[in-house]
């Protein structure tokens, strides 16, 4: 089987399966398409072909011209399988879709859930009008797909309502094993929280701090810190309201850090707070769960999916400062029990989100028949 992707960069979260998939006897090509290798916002953030170990297994085009994209559908049709990230999604992909539908192939798409965020709202447009615009631009194309790999439960059953003819695969973003050697996990008295991302509206980053006063006033001996790791356009407001709040002796903020640097923050840390508004997936939860960290997210990141054990971690409603605030002293309260199980969650990550696993499952996926 020759499987191809056609995706607008190399993306850090689906290269760790890719790389992967020729392991499996069952493949024997795996080429991405790509219009161009890192995007600015993934090199803001330390990205770099560096950070993708395997990469050498993958034939890699990047911004071809229309004939390298006629060839690439020409070539072995027949056992070939060709998913795109999505189809409207970007112009670049969409281009390469619409060429794609001279050529009798197999076509699937990888996808997050619409984007239901919008700046200055908490929901943005709501699944429903989503489905609207589905019928209105995309439907035609809807016969032309074979399958959809959707991120996360809620991508899943849109996915399955807006045509029913789709076979319809739960998926995941996953991430690149750290090095567990050399790395040594806080053992102090202070409960440590973490965020990571971009300090912006989306992420929600403010909220943290805001339970965290709501934990302070209910307990006066709250031992713990908060550590931000990333900048945005939010880092003022944060950082006048931590003053504001007499917080400075709780919090950090360290501003972008290299990827290669993520680990070590990590390892340092006992849980990870993920509070995002909108997040297709949130594949930091991914990069916590391998390093053991405890993970708490909101109901509106895809990766809350992987939230269903109390031992891994726990799930709040987005916005819902009090119910964030009472996870967060629960996790006090049990830090001890929460370190313990470190190693557990380092094991689970290995067995169910690592990137060989996940390619085993996109390819029994792609040869299955329905």
């Amino acid at each position: 089987m020759r499987i191809v992707f056609w995706q607008n960069c190399l993306s850090p979260h689906q290269l760790p399966y890719i790389v992967h998939l020729m392991d499996d006897k069952r493949v024997d090509e795996v080429v991405v398409v790509t219009e161009e290798s890192i995007s600015d916002e993934r090199k803001k953030m330390g990205w770099e072909l560096g950070c993708y170990p395997q990469i050498e297994k993958c034939s890699i085009i990047i911004s071809p011209n229309n004939d390298k994209i006629h060839a690439l559908f020409n070539m072995r049709e027949a056992d070939s399988w060709h998913l795109f990230s999505g189809i409207h999604g970007f112009p670049f992909i969409f281009h390469c879709f619409k060429i794609s539908l001279v050529y009798n192939i197999k076509r699937g798409i990888v996808t997050e859930c619409p984007y239901t965020y919008a700046f200055g709202s908490n929901n943005g447009k709501p699944l429903w009008l989503h489905s609207i615009r589905f019928f209105l631009q995309d439907y035609k194309y809807a016969k032309y797909i074979d399958k959809v790999f959707a991120m996360g439960n809620r991508a899943t059953k849109y996915f399955k309502s807006v045509y029913s003819k789709w076979n319809v695969y739960p998926f995941m973003y996953c991430t690149q094993p750290k090095e567990k050697n050399n790395l040594i996990a806080n053992q102090t008295a202070t409960t440590k929280f973490l965020f990571v991302g971009s300090l912006s509206y989306r992420k929600s980053p403010k909220i943290i701090s805001s339970s965290l006063v709501s934990c302070i006033k209910n307990n006066s001996k709250f031992d713990c810190h908060v550590t931000y790791v990333g900048d945005g356009n939010r880092r003022i407001d944060l950082e006048n309201y931590i003053i504001k709040n007499n917080l400075k002796s709780y919090v950090t903020l360290t501003g972008f850090q290299p990827q290669t640097e993520i680990p070590t923050w990590m390892f340092k840390n006992d849980i990870l707070i993920l509070p995002s508004i909108h997040d297709g997936w949130g594949a930091v939860v991914n990069e916590a769960l391998q390093t053991g960290m405890y993970v708490i997210c909101s109901n509106t990141c895809g990766a809350a999916d992987l939230l269903k054990n109390e031992r891994i971690g726990k799930v709040f409603h987005v916005n819902n400062k009090q119910q964030l605030s009472e996870i967060m002293q629960w996790c006090h309260n049990n830090i001890n029990i929460i370190r313990h199980d470190r190693f557990f969650r380092q094991q689970w990550a290995d067995k169910h989100i690592n990137g060989r696993v996940l390619a085993k499952y996109m390819i029994n996926c792609l040869i299955e028949n329905k």
